[in-house]
């Protein structure tokens, strides 16, 4: 995975670089964040009944960095952290007893979309859209589960015979580190100046990849594997600075 951040900022500086060495183009760094919705499309509860969904708020923030060939035509990528995940919230029967299940799941990635982005509208306002690949790096997962307010420890084994408790705190080694998608978003840029532009619009993101490790594609309690993947999207504001690269007249973005 250090590779992998590596690897990211070195692209990142590669890419600043090259629109550098560009006569009369802009390259636009700025900064955001945005509240989510998040979701892990389809359970995960490694052979224990499942219960329902319930919503769950995450965040993210980025640093971006942005470079237009044209005015209405552009591409841009972003160092972002993210907080996804799910909640769940109801009853479980198994072994049997009845519980009041709760639990939280929290994965924190960094990600790094690359987005193509199309433009169009007056100068002080543009419409946007942004299409692109993005690739999302496990930092950490962690979970709350608790059957009527208590940490019960029913153990399981995984795919390779190794024992787990189920409602563990740290879940990092359930997950795979590296998550691919697609991400979009749709808004506006209004210009303040010349050179500062705030955007805000929706921002969402789909992972193709079951983020389920491996040895953790346990089958549900009706002998069926259904793969996980993450799934966001929320309300995203951002503010923005134009640089003219070298030394020509500002051009919108």
């Amino acid at each position: 995975m250090k590779k992998l951040i590596v690897f990211a900022i070195g692209f990142i500086f590669l890419f600043s670089s090259q629109s550098f060495a560009q006569k009369g183009k802009e390259i636009v760094v700025g900064a955001g964040g945005a509240l989510t919705s998040v979701w892990i499309m389809n359970q995960s509860f490694y052979g224990e009944p499942e219960i329902d969904y319930a919503p769950k708020i995450g965040y993210m923030a980025n640093f971006r960095l942005g470079y237009n060939f044209t005015e209405n035509v552009s591409v841009m990528t972003e160092l972002q952290y993210s907080l996804q995940g799910q909640k769940y919230d109801g009853k479980q029967s198994f072994n049997g007893n009845k519980y009041d299940v709760a639990r939280d799941i929290n994965l924190r990635y960094l990600n790094i979309p690359l987005f193509f982005k199309y433009g169009f509208g007056d100068k002080e306002t543009k419409f946007r859209f942004l299409i692109g690949p993005q690739i999302g790096l496990l930092l950490e997962a962690t979970q709350e589960y608790t059957r009527d307010g208590n940490k019960i420890g029913t153990e399981k084994t995984d795919l390779d015979g190794n024992s787990f408790l189920t409602d563990e705190t740290e879940i990092s080694d359930r997950f795979e580190s590296m998550d691919i998608g697609i991400a979009v978003d749709v808004g506006a840029d209004i210009h303040l100046s010349d050179q500062w532009f705030i955007n805000a619009g929706f921002r969402g993101n789909y992972g193709f990849t079951d983020i389920n490790a491996a040895s953790f594609q346990i089958k549900n309690i009706d002998g069926e594997y259904t793969p996980s993947h993450n799934f966001w999207g929320g309300l995203y504001v951002g503010i923005n600075y134009k640089i003219d690269v070298q030394g020509y007249s500002q051009r919108s973005f």
